[in-house]
């Protein structure tokens, strides 16, 4: 029996926080990725291009 109230816990608890963030959403709205976000220039990119072997070591 106390397994089935736990059970019946976690899911109401897991119901109740998907509801919460549908209603967050349903507020301000959804996130957005702004397009310097989705895509890395500059230093960042330059390092990410380039092989394993040749990137510093920070020490």
């Amino acid at each position: 029996m106390a397994d089935l109230v736990l059970v019946s816990v976690i899911l109401a608890f897991t119901a109740l926080c998907v509801a919460y963030i549908a209603w967050c959403d349903r507020i301000i709205g959804p996130d957005e990725i702004a397009p310097e976000a989705a895509s890395p220039s500059g230093a960042a990119a330059a390092a990410a291009a380039a092989p394993v072997s040749e990137q510093p070591v920070l020490s």
